[in-house]
Parts: structure tokens; C-alpha cells; sequence
């Protein structure tokens, strides 16, 4: 409140308590009292029960979640260090290797994926000033995250700046790319393939340089 308003506030007069009547409120608690005013009575706050009691319902919502997230990531950790067996969980050549092993050996191909979010030369007409039109025409020849795709293999080829490097095939046409698995996600949720991808993406974004 501007202090303005403040000060026009504390000049006006104030009623007499004398001739207020009492308020009546049923199942409260005491949250706090004020200093001894109006002739050295106290005024005590009420608030009603099951106002307070939704607020620390609140907060032990939000301590859990915070406890779970934290058990989740600790156990993500874990997962990683048995994949590469070691602590160091950075993105590495030794580590994207023992990765594309680790996924080699358990992910289902082939595998029908789609783009997490717009591939890198998209971001140009999906968030800059590129011309919906020619978006629309280089799409033909250029994959999209958009498009659906069969992951034919993992290509053993490693790029520390782009990861393990998936090999696709467009469902609608069958043109082939090759394209960072860290971008890719499956069309089928709640799947191994879907944990797998997610989990490596996770990994790639969260422990690179």
C-alpha cells in the first residue's frame, strides 16, 4: 500500500469498540496475539481450523515432493554409475561409449520415435524470422520433429558434442538421417524404449560441458 494511503488510514477516526459487537467464530485456533491495546486487553488473531490446517497440508505436499525428486535423482545417479562404473558421470568418449553398449544391449530395434522438441535447423522458422513457406518446403527433405521415424540402429561413430548418433528412416517416405538420440524420444510412452531414451537424454544434457 502506497504510504499515502497509509497515513490518510491512521488519521481517521476510529470507532468506538465499545459499541462494536462481538464476532462469533466457530472451530478456530490462536495463531498469535498483538501487544496489550484498548486499555490493556489483548487482542488475540484467530484463524479458522481448517484454513490452517490446509496450509500445513500444503507445505508437507511440497516437502514431499522436493523428498521424492531428491530419492529419484539419487537413484538416477546410481543407475549411471553402475552403466559406467565409475562417479564420474560426465559426458565423455569413455563414458558415451559404455553407453552405446549399455543401449545396444537393452533397446528394443526397431523403434518408432518422434522429435523431443524442433531440431536445430527449425528453430529458425519455429522461433526466429524464418518464412513458414520455405519451413514447409525444406521439411520435404528435411527430417522434423514433427516426423515419425523407425530407429533402424545406434551408429557406432561417437560425437562428444552431439552424443550417440541415431540412424532413421522417415515412416512417410523413408528417407534416412542421422540424428543425436539425445533429441529423439518413442511414440509409445510408458515402455523400456521410452525409459531408456529418456533416461540417456537426461543424462546427455544434464552432464554435458
Amino acid at each position: 500500500m502506497p504510504k499515502s494511503n497509509q497515513r490518510q488510514n491512521k488519521n481517521k477516526s476510529q470507532p468506538d469498540t465499545r459499541e462494536l459487537r462481538p464476532i462469533e467464530i466457530d472451530e478456530t485456533i490462536v495463531s498469535g496475539k498483538t501487544p496489550k491495546v484498548n486499555g490493556g486487553e489483548n487482542l488475540t488473531i484467530t484463524v479458522p481450523i481448517e484454513d490452517f490446517l490446509q496450509q500445513i497440508g500444503a507445505f508437507q505436499g511440497i516437502e514431499g515432493e522436493d523428498e521424492a525428486e531428491q530419492i529419484h535423482w539419487e537413484v538416477f545417479e546410481q543407475k549411471l554409475e553402475e552403466i559406467f562404473g565409475t562417479t564420474n558421470l560426465e559426458v565423455n568418449p569413455t563414458n558415451l561409449k559404455k553407453y552405446l553398449k549399455y543401449l545396444k544391449q537393452n533397446l528394443t530395434i526397431p523403434c518408432l520415435v518422434t522429435g523431443m522438441e524442433e531440431f536445430e535447423w527449425e528453430e529458425h522458422y519455429t522461433m526466429g524470422p524464418g518464412s513458414k513457406k520455405e519451413y514447409q518446403k525444406l521439411k520435404k527433405t528435411q527430417p522434423s520433429y514433427t516426423d515419425k521415424f523407425n530407429l533402424l540402429k545406434l551408429d557406432n561413430k561417437l560425437d562428444v558434442e552431439y552424443g550417440i548418433l541415431a540412424v532413421l528412416e522417415r515412416t512417410t517416405d523413408n528417407r534416412k538421417f542421422t540424428l543425436p538420440l539425445a533429441d529423439l524420444e518413442t511414440v509409445v510412452e510408458d515402455s523400456i524404449n521410452a525409459e531408456l531414451l529418456e533416461d540417456y537424454s537426461m543424462w546427455f544434457f544434464t552432464y554435458c560441458d
